[in-house]
């Protein structure tokens, strides 16, 4: 016995609904028709939201590592010894008697 080649499943769905679209009478046809497309179209719009999403993630997060690299930076020349935070920092007060 021949081995059977595999096929998808989503080749598999289509093909049975092709072969039961053929089987529908005329107004169903056109019914299905419309689901498909009105599918496809719904697919689509998901994916364009799924790449705007992506892409303001990208945004944001380019920002945010920016923004940290920033901040260290200013950390690390606040804390170095001899920086310019010891030399604003004021001196001590004194208790008045």
């Amino acid at each position: 016995m021949a081995a059977r080649k595999k096929v998808s499943a989503s080749k598999r769905i289509q093909a049975g609904l092709r072969d039961l679209e053929k089987r529908m009478p005329r107004n169903m046809q056109s019914a299905m028709n419309e689901a498909r497309a009105n599918l496809r179209k719904f697919q689509h719009q998901l994916e364009r939201a799924r790449k705007n999403r992506d892409a303001r993630w990208q945004k944001v997060q380019t920002q945010m590592r920016r923004d940290v690299v920033r901040l260290l930076q200013r950390l690390e020349k606040a804390v170095a010894p001899g920086g310019p935070a010891s030399a604003r920092a004021p001196a001590p007060r004194r208790k008045k008697r």
